[in-house]
C-alpha cells in the first residue's frame, strides 16, 4: 500500500508541476483591475492573493517546511505558533491548521487529554500521549514505532505524524527532502 501510496504522491506532484508551468503563464493581472482581480483569456476570477486555482475546485494543498510556523494552504501564506518537526525519524504536523483548511472542527478534553477531529463523516480520537486512534469506532496504532504518539507542542498545539494524517483522512503527502518540505493534497468529496 505505501508503494502505491508513493506512486500516487508522485504522479500528483508532476501533474501539479505541470499545471504550475501550464496554467500559471495563462493568469494574469487584469489591467488596472484590484489586486484581487486576474484574467484567463474570455473569463475573470477574484483570486485572493497569489492562488492559481479555478473556483468551486475541491482539492486542497497544503505545504508545510520543517522548522518553518509558515504554512501554504491553496497558495495563501499565513503563520501558526507552532510548525513541523520531525521527532522519532517521522514528520509531526500541528493538527489544527489542516482540519481547519478542510472544514473540520477540533475538540480539545482537558480533563481526558484526548482529541475528537470531525471531518465530514469522519471522525478521529486521539489521546496525546497514547501510541493508538480511534477512526470511525475502530482502534488503529499509530505508527509502526510505539513509541510515537501525538503530544502538544508549546503553545498548545496537537503534533500528529502527517503520515497517519494522510492515510486516515485520505490525503497524499509528498516529502521534498532538498526543501525539507511535506505536502498534502486533499480531494474534497
Amino acid at each position: 500500500m505505501r508503494k502505491f501510496n508513493r506512486i500516487v504522491a508522485t504522479v500528483l506532484a508532476m501533474l501539479m508541476l505541470a499545471l504550475t508551468v501550464v496554467i500559471t503563464p495563462a493568469v494574469v493581472r487584469a489591467k488596472g483591475a484590484p489586486h484581487d482581480v486576474y484574467t484567463v483569456p474570455g473569463d475573470v476570477y477574484t483570486v485572493p492573493g497569489d492562488v492559481y486555482t479555478v473556483p468551486g475546485s475541491k482539492t486542497v494543498v497544503i505545504i508545510m517546511i520543517i522548522g518553518s510556523n509558515r504554512i501554504k494552504i491553496n497558495g495563501l501564506e499565513g503563520k501558526k505558533d507552532a510548525g513541523p518537526q520531525i521527532k522519532w525519524g517521522r514528520t509531526f504536523v500541528p493538527l489544527a491548521s489542516i482540519i481547519e483548511a478542510l472544514g473540520g472542527t477540533i475538540k480539545w478534553d482537558a480533563s481526558t487529554h484526548t482529541v475528537t477531529i470531525v471531518l465530514g463523516t469522519q471522525t478521529l480520537v486521539l489521546h496525546i500521549g497514547n501510541a493508538y486512534a480511534v477512526a470511525n469506532g475502530k482502534r488503529f496504532r499509530i505508527d509502526s514505532n510505539p513509541d510515537v504518539a501525538p503530544y502538544i507542542q508549546a503553545p498548545g498545539h496537537t503534533m500528529l505524524p502527517v503520515r497517519f494524517i494522510a492515510e486516515k483522512l485520505g490525503a497524499s503527502v509528498m516529502w521534498n527532502s532538498a526543501l525539507h518540505s511535506v505536502t498534502l493534497v486533499f480531494v474534497k468529496p
